[in-house]
Formats: structure tokens, C-alpha cells, sequence
């Protein structure tokens, strides 16, 4: 099983941070979430070749092929190096848990895509399952300049939704999909992290 960490954001709200390099409880979130998926075989998906050596201390990693084409740069070159379905994270979700991934990478069997939906309809693309099958789509994407993940997913043929609730038994309190995007979510994480985490199961 192969999981993709998705570290090729600039990280503009939090001052062009590295954000999956962010320390949270002394530890870098790149490691938490590594250290977090033991099953699965690592790819760190970088924008450039410049990032990739501030990540490849941590693994393998995978520069983008789409040049500043945000997440589906990186969905696409790690699907194209591996050649198989993958489990997608972005690497500011510091408390991922390895058998919420496991889940979304069981249900993408048979299918293109398995996307998490909430009780609104948000989806959680970038916490999610793609095969191989989505890189023609986002090459057509790309070739349309449309950047954004959803232009991919609908135009795939088998996409499986995981209601957001049937996730709950694998992570009571879904703190896996908590993204660190501003200082605020940072302090909130520093708190999460010595109260909820020890009683999230």
C-alpha cells in the first residue's frame, strides 16, 4: 500500500512556511504522519527540486511533473512513478491516523477515486484514495488551467464517496482531517495535541 504526502503547498497564510516541516509537540508534521503509517509505503510529493531536498531526510520523494498546478501536481507525479491506487494526505494534517487511511484506501478498490464527504457535501480531496486513472483528467485539467481538485474528480466515471460518519469508528473524533493553514490552527493543534489526542480512542 502506497501513501502519498502532499508537501508541494507555498504555505502563504503562515508566512510561506513549510508547513509539513512545522514543529508540533517538538516534532516536525512530516514526521508525525510518517510515523503514524507504519503499514504503508511512503512517497513525498514536492513541487520543485528545490523542496525535494528539504524533504528527502524523511524519505522517497517525487517532484512535480505539472509545474505550479497545486495539489493535482502532486496527485498526478506520484500516481505516475507508482502505477497504483494510493491514499493521498497533505502534509499539514499532523493526526492522521493510519486506519482512517487504510479505510479510504480499502473503498478505492474497483473504483478511480475514494473521497470522504461530510453531511453538507465538502469533500476532503486531499485526505482521499485516487488511482492511476485520474492523471488523464488532471492532465486535461492542467491543459484547461483549471486548478482545482474537484475539475479531476468530476470528470472521473467511478468515484466512491465515504460518508464522513462511517469514518468515525476508526477515528471517534475525526481529528485526522484538521489542516494546519494559519497561526491559529497551529495553537489549536498545540491543544489538541496534549488534551484530545490522548482520548481520541
Amino acid at each position: 500500500m502506497y501513501a502519498v504526502i502532499l508537501a508541494g503547498g507555498y504555505g502563504r497564510r503562515l508566512g510561506y512556511t513549510e508547513k509539513g516541516l512545522i514543529e508540533i509537540g517538538g516534532k516536525p508534521i512530516i514526521s508525525k504522519i510518517i510515523d503514524s503509517l507504519t503499514k504503508f509505503e511512503i512517497i513525498i510529493s514536492c513541487r520543485d527540486e528545490n523542496q525535494a531536498e528539504k524533504y528527502e531526510r524523511f524519505g522517497e520523494v517525487v517532484v512535480d511533473i505539472l509545474k505550479d498546478f497545486g495539489p493535482l501536481s502532486g496527485i498526478h507525479s506520484a500516481l505516475k512513478k507508482i502505477g497504483e491506487r494510493a491514499v493521498f494526505i497533505s502534509a499539514d494534517m499532523p493526526f492522521v491516523k493510519q486506519e482512517i487511511c487504510e479505510a479510504i484506501y480499502r473503498e478505492c478498490e474497483g473504483y478511480d477515486a475514494a473521497i470522504p464527504i461530510w453531511n453538507d457535501g465538502k469533500l476532503e480531496p486531499t485526505l482521499s484514495a485516487y488511482s492511476p486513472a485520474v492523471t488523464e483528467k488532471i492532465e486535461q485539467c492542467y491543459r484547461k488551467n483549471i486548478r482545482k481538485v474537484l475539475c479531476a474528480i468530476h470528470g472521473l466515471e467511478k468515484v466512491k464517496y465515504i460518508p464522513i460518519e462511517n469514518l468515525k469508528q476508526y477515528d471517534r473524533k475525526l481529528i485526522s482531517f484538521m489542516n494546519i493553514n494559519t497561526p491559529e490552527d497551529l495553537r489549536k493543534a498545540e491543544i489538541i495535541l496534549k488534551t484530545v489526542v490522548q482520548d481520541v480512542n
